[in-house]
């Protein structure tokens, strides 16, 4: 079965022109591994056969590596069971590497002018694969055969050292001079952001906005030569923070993701950094609203997706026995269950809902009653009457009347009081 499994793996890949072959290290020449980069084009000494001999004796059994070096060539790395032979697999590409992308390459790793025009022809011999899922799936399942499935580790990584990546500081914001200042900034910049999510998660409006303000005016360091873009960076971040935040608060994703997909197309449009700041206040109050509106954090699993069914799917069938089907339990344990957390019947939890959202569009919208009981779900108009009559105590037609009459009389007098008294 594995000899099987890796010589149809093998095939597959080189009927699709991708590099293959097996091999027993160390070594003595690794031409044939980068298709002769280093040792053609960068020249690079024999010190480097030895520290890629010796790389390869780290690697394990039971674990598929794949690596990406600093050219962004892409190899995949199987030491074989009960056998001394390792499978290599690539160089690959995983993007398609443009003049931009190159020369950004060029620049991190001080390739000499002089050999760009080699680097440039040996990138068009790379392999290119879109669909890098794809060429993953391919040695999970080589894993499964080989290993068995759940016994063996993907490992991902690069031929950089992390330990070196750990060490390095550059990117740690420093007051010249005040390097204690400068770890206080920080410390003081993390601990009101959670601060800031805290007070989301309960819903505080004004505690969250007095939060941010204090770390967005005085403590967020400029990464970028361009402000409004880095601006619009730490908003997309906090846009982030604050989905996550609500979420583990008990609001259902399908509140957050429409506001927070909203929030990343209005993100884009701001054209300056006061509107980015002003914008980031904005997302704050949104998301405690959230909080506050749909927290279901309180009930049980059962009792938050009913909630939600019901909130977000008004026209469908709501009964207990549709519910209790879709969620695969018992209907008459899911009615107690719902009752006693809700302090109502699932029936009457729907109807309020239901006549709730009637109110809202009775007072914001001209529809006829007709299309509002199908927008509520109730498609028989003379039993949503009754219904409405019954929880609202009025019919509908005078609702929308009795609503419309009092929000003119309040623009009347909203008016009158801005006119000038006469003399």
């Amino acid at each position: 079965m594995e000899n099987t499994s890796i010589d149809f793996v093998y095939q597959f890949l080189k009927i699709n022109h991708i590099p293959v072959c097996f091999f027993k290290p160390p070594c003595e020449n690794w031409r044939w591994l980068d298709m002769g980069l280093r040792e053609n084009i960068l020249h690079s000494d024999s010190s480097s056969v030895q520290e890629l001999n010796h790389w390869f004796t780290t690697l394990q059994k039971n674990k598929i590596y794949h690596i990406t070096d600093d050219f962004q060539f892409n190899y995949t790395f199987i030491r074989l069971p009960d056998s001394d032979k390792m499978l290599v697999c690539g160089p690959v590409l995983f993007e398609e590497i443009r003049s931009a992308r190159l020369a950004q390459i060029f620049e991190k790793l001080n390739i000499p002018a002089e050999l760009h025009d080699h680097l440039r022809d040996h990138y068009y011999h790379i392999v290119f694969i879109p669909a890098q899922t794809l060429y993953l799936s391919v040695f999970t399942i080589l894993g499964n055969h080989l290993f068995g499935e759940n016994n063996y580790e993907a490992i991902y990584a690069d031929f950089s050292s992390f330990d070196e990546l750990f060490k390095n500081y550059d990117n740690y914001y420093r007051v010249p001079d005040k390097p204690f200042l400068s770890i206080q900034m920080i410390e003081k910049r993390y601990e009101l952001e959670n601060a800031t999510l805290t007070a989301v998660a309960n819903g505080n409006e004004s505690k969250a906005l007095e939060y941010c303000a204090s770390w967005t005016l005085h403590l967020l360091p400029q990464r970028l030569a361009n402000e409004l873009r880095d601006n619009k960076d730490y908003t997309i971040t906090l846009n982030t923070l604050l989905r996550k935040t609500v979420e583990q608060a008990g609001v259902h994703p399908i509140h957050i993701d429409c506001i927070s997909n909203r929030n990343i197309q209005l993100i884009e449009q701001l054209s300056s950094i006061e509107q980015c700041k002003s914008f980031r206040s904005s997302m704050i109050r949104t998301y405690c609203l959230l909080v506050r509106k749909h927290n279901l954090k309180n009930y049980s699993l059962l009792t938050q997706k009913i909630i939600t069914y019901v909130d977000t799917e008004l026209c469908a069938d709501l009964s207990l026995k549709s519910l209790s089907e879709r969620l695969s339990v018992n209907a008459s344990y899911l009615s107690t269950l719902f009752k006693k957390e809700m302090g109502m019947s699932l029936t009457d939890f729907v109807n309020h809902r239901r006549i709730s959202h009637a109110q809202k569009l009775l007072t914001s919208t001209d529809m006829p009653i007709k299309s509002i009981a199908l927008k509520c779900g109730i498609p028989d108009v003379y039993y949503f009457s009754r219904l409405f009559k019954r929880i609202t105590g009025t019919t509908p037609k005078a609702y929308r009347n009795n609503t419309s009459s009092f929000e003119q009389y309040q623009d009347m007098t909203s008016s009158s009081s801005k006119k000038p008294h006469s003399s």
